[in-house]
């Protein structure tokens, strides 16, 4: 069939119009994904900026310099250094119990390089480390990634149950009527804690893409004991974190109530968590100076608050650092 040649120019310039549309378009998105990425690598660094822009006009570098001067350094880093290896040793026990459950069955010694190694990562952010976990398993195991990457999902979202638990069990415990406001908080948390075990009781099969099907692997797996257990295991390492808080916290001239700190500590260790600041900086300083300020000189709580984060990362690097040839050579 003979086709009219002027139709065939329309058509012919009708299909130019159309590719200079759909590559505008997709011009135009690839801008707007570029645009947002350069915004979340932003956002943080403008976040930690504005806090302690904040906290130093309220309290001045000098004074807490002069704390830092003050303290007693070998009775500080006597009380944090072992705590750090003793972090890493029951945290690699949680993980270790996690993948044997959801993924492979793999030895503590085997996981011990994978865990202090990805600490490196998680310098830089949390979510970075979990995913580094996922990517070594992949390479090293042959696991799929996702299905790792699921796993370090479900170890996260306990570890953050686990500082809701304590946090209100040390709400309830304390003396004094604490705010309406955190008590909605806690219930909201608590009641989406009994809808989440609800929605994956029944091995969820209400999800059907098969992304979201092997991110949700371990959660579909996990039965409520699963979840306990894990709570338990990871304990031991909130409960040192009270113990050796409230001993270095007097190296620094601070003596604050041991259920105080046991109350406030989860609140200060999930704004380090969030992703919000960089290198978990900025939030964590301003909450220990919110709920401790009137017990304590703001300088030397600052001091403190900043000295413990870049111990506790310094300890993890050189962890990382000490595991590094073993794990460079297992994927090699």
């Amino acid at each position: 069939m003979q086709v009219n040649p002027r139709v065939r120019g329309c058509l012919g310039r009708g299909r130019a119009l159309w590719s200079r549309r759909v590559g505008a378009t997709e011009t135009a998105a690839g801008q707007s994904r570029h645009h947002h990425r350069g915004l979340k690598r932003v956002v943080p660094w403008v976040m930690t900026a504005i806090i302690f822009a904040l906290i130093f006009r309220r309290v001045p570098i000098a004074k807490v310099v002069e704390a830092l001067r003050g303290v007693h350094l070998g009775t500080y880093l006597a009380i944090m250094m072992p705590y750090s290896v003793a972090y890493l040793l029951v945290d690699t026990f949680c993980l270790t119990r996690v993948l044997n459950w959801f993924n492979t069955k793999i030895a503590y010694r085997d996981v011990l390089p994978i865990r202090a190694t990805t600490y490196l990562l998680t310098l830089l952010n949390s979510p970075l480390g979990q995913g580094g976990v996922a990517l070594y398993l992949h390479r090293r195991e042959g696991i799929p990634f996702l299905e790792v990457a699921s796993s370090m999902l479900f170890l996260m979202f306990v570890e953050l149950y686990q500082l809701v638990f304590f946090s209100s069990l040390g709400a309830a415990m304390a003396p004094h009527r604490i705010e309406s406001s955190l008590i909605w908080v806690y219930c909201a948390l608590y009641a989406y804690l009994a809808v989440h075990l609800l929605l994956f009781r029944g091995g969820a099969g209400w999800i059907k893409k098969p992304k979201a099907v092997a991110m949700l692997r371990s959660f579909r797996m996990a039965s409520p004991l699963h979840y306990l257990l894990l709570l338990i295991f990871k304990a031991p390492n909130f409960l040192m974190a009270t113990v050796v808080y409230y001993f270095a916290l007097q190296a620094f001239g601070i003596h604050l109530p041991y259920q105080q700190l046991f109350m406030f500590l989860p609140v200060i260790f999930l704004s380090a968590a969030l992703p919000i600041g960089v290198a978990h900086l900025g939030a964590p300083q301003y909450f220990w100076l919110h709920f401790f300020g009137d017990q304590a000189p703001e300088a030397n709580l600052l001091a403190f608050s900043l000295a413990a984060h870049v111990t506790f990362m310094v300890m993890n690097a050189a962890l990382g650092l000490l595991f590094l040839p073993r794990a460079t050579r297992e994927l090699a």
